[in-house]
């Protein structure tokens, strides 16, 4: 109740500063998205409200101040909720999906706080995984999130981002503790995530490379024993006014997860003693947009494959096709329909069973 008061009162400040003559400028943005899903796998079948099939629902303020020559000190601050039964996302954190306060200048931007990296699939730094989705992460399992490992949020961060440059722009991301279990740890007792990227673009096209690791702290209580890494390439190509095609492909060594499925879900004891260096792997995806009118179509599909790190027989491998339409209603309120279907093979599919259909619809509304 604390939170959503404290939430309240930030963003009627918000407002009041936005309508008052001010050195700062408030945007107020939001995206409210409600609609039905069904869900059909082997065990059940399921018709749903469901908030946020499109977008997740969220609140949010971008805060600019001009310091003069060149210089502006920035503010990132967004909640996300859910718009079936107005709850927020985390009744501990105001700002669960970012809080920012950042610096610009001539030699590009500096963050700090609660952040998605470089390589993520979050605003407002990623150089990575969420453009080279042609459903910008959307509509459930179609989201590239679902196969690509991704370094996500990460808490006590520092991000620098620099100016584009012919086009061409450089990017890196430190968390000095992604846990805020104990704020007082000594630094190797830490979880630290890093994500660097390099992107290009131009008008038709669009190329990224990206690199993280997770270093898991030395606590007792952690299960990883070795560092997560990653490696991808990816991006979108225009090849005709109304038409893009969209690319991606990803390493990932030593993961926590892979295409959903996570460490905790490998329940054969014969697997026990590999299941501490996570999950090696590979993901790929293929996809495009075209859009005519106030149409939109979109389509994608995506591949991974792995297995345990120190056990290559517990293999996994994991499908997703997924297609939307869009219909534009007015500027910023689509109308959307969307389809997606999954499936699994190998061992370790065995102890978890992803595999499902999904049929969804509902509007979308950005203000």
């Amino acid at each position: 109740m604390q939170c959503k008061t404290i939430l309240a009162a930030a963003l009627a400040a918000g407002l009041l500063s936005a309508g008052a003559a001010s050195a700062a400028d408030v945007q107020i943005y939001g995206r409210v998205d409600a609609g039905l899903r069904w869900t059909h796998t082997d065990d059940d079948d399921k018709l749903a409200l469901q908030a946020g099939n499109r977008a997740h629902n969220r609140i949010g303020l971008n805060i600019v101040e001009d310091l003069g020559n060149g210089m502006k000190v920035k503010g990132y601050l967004e909640n996300g909720f859910t718009i079936d039964d107005g709850a927020m996302d985390d009744s501990e954190q105001i700002f669960n999906r970012r809080s920012i306060l950042a610096i610009q200048g001539s030699w590009g931007e500096v963050g700090m706080g609660r952040m998605g990296t470089v390589q993520s699939t979050v605003a407002p730094y990623t150089m990575g995984l969420i453009k080279w989705d042609p459903f910008a992460t959307s509509y459930s399992q179609a989201s590239i999130g679902t196969t690509f490992a991704n370094t996500s949020r990460v808490n006590n961060a520092i991000t620098w981002q620099s100016p584009s440059i012919s086009g061409w722009r450089l990017g890196a991301t430190y968390s000095l503790g992604d846990s805020t279990d104990d704020d007082y740890a000594v630094m190797a007792d830490r979880d630290h995530t890093f994500a660097a990227a390099t992107d290009y673009t131009s008008e038709n096209l669009y190329l990224s490379a990206t690199y993280a690791t997770v270093q898991y702290g030395k606590k007792e209580t952690s299960t990883m024993a070795d560092d997560a890494q990653l490696v991808g390439l990816g991006g979108w190509y225009r090849f005709m006014p109304e038409a893009k095609v969209y690319f991606g492909a990803q390493y990932q060594q030593h993961w926590e997860k892979a295409a959903k499925m996570t460490l905790t879900n490998v329940t054969d004891t014969s697997y026990e003693n590999s299941k501490s260096s996570g999950f090696d792997g590979y993901s790929l995806l293929l996809g495009g947009t075209y859009e005519f009118g106030q149409h939109k179509l979109l389509g994608s599909v995506q591949y991974f494959d792995g297995e345990l790190s120190q056990n290559n027989s517990a293999d996994y491998q994991f499908t997703v096709l997924g297609l939307a339409w869009e219909y534009k209603l007015a500027k910023k309120v689509w109308f959307y329909v969307a389809a997606t279907n999954s499936w699994a093979s190998g061992k370790l599919q065995d102890q978890k069973d992803y595999e499902a259909t999904e049929l969804m619809s509902g509007i979308n509304w950005n203000f």
